[in-house]
């Protein structure tokens, strides 16, 4: 299956840009300047590979944000690898911007907010299910935002040459091919993730994925002292496992702080919710919990129902977005 949006047949550069903002509405909030113009060659196409879709991109100058009203009335749990092959665009997450200088690939953990700004560009998009993603590679949102330049690696080169590959099969590839290229791309997705230095059998690797899985199951009790007992672990190396986190309590708040919005982004008792889920995930009471919550996510969490709305209506219109969810 295909969504193709192309723009070669709409003449009025208004109802051009217009339709480049709605066909993108499905995961972006779009923002472009009256002054600036959508070409004719604009177009975006996505393809449903059953466990994976992926995407085909040229795109004028625009400003993209994954908000935190999106990300609670989608729910979605998927990593995007989108490969810029040309262009010029910045990444931004939590106010601190980076600018994409060669082809490179950048992480999108579809469950936190990202905003892009472009002059123009092209690339592939490849999104997979948090499913997916193998245990042992950890917590894929650590990478959310990330640039990775194709040269940095032979691995970001292969997976870069994979997806340019997987573009050109699309077109003439039987579907029992299909079957075959479809688990390659996963298992290639796995081996972006795990790093250049990163093994099953690096001890240090091993450790703080077990203990990112022992947090996650135990998310609404855990604590540092709880970690050191369970894996006898020392302070210190347990600390520098979680540096890049900004210490194992901040990545702790995080990960209840993400468990939360996923919860009240669902339909129910809002008020019950509101008051309880604070406390339920291990915040010392209501007001610790909304002000964490608000220093993330840019609102309170009375009001991810309210401002999130109409969003929701978009969402359930959206044929992609269905497909997103059916993955």
């Amino acid at each position: 299956m295909v969504i193709d949006h192309r723009f070669e047949h709409i003449e009025n550069e208004g109802r051009r840009r217009r339709a480049w903002i709605e066909s993108l509405s499905s995961f972006f909030v779009t923002t472009i300047d009256q002054s600036d113009i959508v070409p004719k060659t604009a177009f975006h196409r996505y393809h449903h590979l059953n466990q994976l879709v992926f995407g085909e991109i040229e795109a004028s100058a625009q400003k993209i944000e994954r908000t935190p009203a999106l990300v609670a009335a989608q729910n979605l749990d998927h990593i995007v690898l989108r490969l810029y092959t040309s262009g010029n665009t910045n990444v931004g997450i939590c106010g601190a911007t980076t600018e994409i200088t060669q082809e490179s690939f950048v992480a999108f953990d579809l469950s936190q907010p990202i905003v892009s700004t472009t002059r123009g560009m092209t690339g592939l998009n490849l999104a997979v299910p948090r499913r997916c993603l193998e245990d042992r590679i950890g917590d894929a949102s650590a990478w959310h935002g990330q640039i990775i330049p194709t040269a940095s690696s032979p691995i970001a080169k292969l997976m870069a040459d994979h997806m340019r590959n997987v573009s050109a099969c699309l077109r003439d590839a039987s579907p029992e091919q299909m079957r075959h290229i479809i688990p390659a791309t996963i298992a290639l997705s796995n081996a972006m993730f795990l790093g250049e230095h990163d093994s099953a059998y690096d001890k240090n690797v091993v450790t703080g994925i077990a203990i990112r899985q022992f947090i996650e199951e135990n998310l609404p009790r855990v604590d540092a002292d709880i970690v050191m007992a369970r894996f006898a672990i020392s302070r210190t190396p347990l600390y520098k496992i979680f540096e890049s986190d900004g210490g194992i309590y901040s990545y702790i708040r995080n990960r209840r702080l993400a468990r939360a919005m996923q919860i009240l982004a669902q339909p129910g008792d809002r008020k019950q919710q509101i008051a309880a889920v604070g406390y339920s995930l291990g915040f010392e009471n209501d007001r610790v919990f909304s002000r964490a919550f608000r220093r993330k996510y840019g609102l309170n969490p009375s009001e991810v129902d309210h401002e999130t709305q109409s969003r929701v209506h978009i969402a359930r219109e959206s044929l992609l977005l269905s497909w997103m969810k059916d993955l």
